[in-house]
């Protein structure tokens, strides 16, 4: 694993332990997505698709921790630090999607 400048930097092969939580946190970004097109929360498609993505981020970590333990019994606790940082990461990008719509009404449109 390679440090970066902010702290941490992971790359595929250093995520093989908690592969298959990873994965289940992509598919859920990818199938929140679809769902904030198909049902858009936002006039900007795109605003549309990242918020549905990041909603999905922190259920789809939670299902991500049972398949993990159930794939790799122990992965998980071998893996404290990278487990900790992804579910920081998927909280905070829950927390700031459901933020969106609050600040959307309080700032409104920045135009260029």
């Amino acid at each position: 694993m390679k440090e970066s400048q902010f702290g941490f930097e992971y790359t595929w092969s250093d995520l093989e332990p908690i592969r298959a939580l990873t994965v289940v946190v992509l598919a859920g970004q990818v199938a929140g997505a679809a769902a904030g097109v198909l049902v858009p929360q936002f006039a900007d498609w795109f605003k549309s698709l990242w918020f549905g993505g990041a909603i999905a981020t922190f259920p789809a970590f939670l299902v991500g921790l049972i398949v993990q333990s159930r794939w790799r019994p122990g992965s998980l606790g071998q893996n404290k630090v990278m487990v900790r940082r992804l579910g920081l990461v998927a909280a905070a990008l829950t927390v700031f999607a459901f933020a969106m719509p609050v600040l959307e009404l309080k700032f409104g449109k920045h135009t260029g």
